[in-house]
């Protein structure tokens, strides 16, 4: 490892190498960044004009807001589990339906 750090910094040509090379990898992450504080702030922009359409208050502070969130959360909870709930009762009842239908061709006749 010893070696290769003397030989990049004795090189011109590889130290302005791995420059170039760090200088794209600074851009990158500067980039992910940037791109995700925009999806949060476009996704923070959707929940606000979701509040209003619905009239719902919209929070004027952080414990408001995490408040609300997490209200949301458990409704969206509490209608995922019951559409699950469904879900697999018509699933049982295609089932039972199904093997009833194979019960019946296989011993029926």
């Amino acid at each position: 490892m010893e070696n290769t750090i003397d030989t990049i910094f004795s090189n011109q040509v590889y130290l302005a190498i791995a420059g170039v090379l760090a200088i794209i990898l600074v851009f990158a992450f500067i980039k992910k960044i940037i791109k995700l504080v925009f999806t949060i702030g476009v996704l923070l922009v959707l929940y606000v004009v979701y509040l209003n359409y619905t009239d719902q208050e919209v929070p004027q502070n952080m414990d408001e807001f995490k408040k609300s969130v997490s209200e949301s959360v458990e409704k969206v909870k509490d209608v995922a589990s019951e559409s699950l709930e469904e879900v697999k009762e018509s699933t049982k009842k295609i089932v039972e339906k199904k093997v009833g239908e194979k019960v019946d061709e296989v011993f029926g006749d």
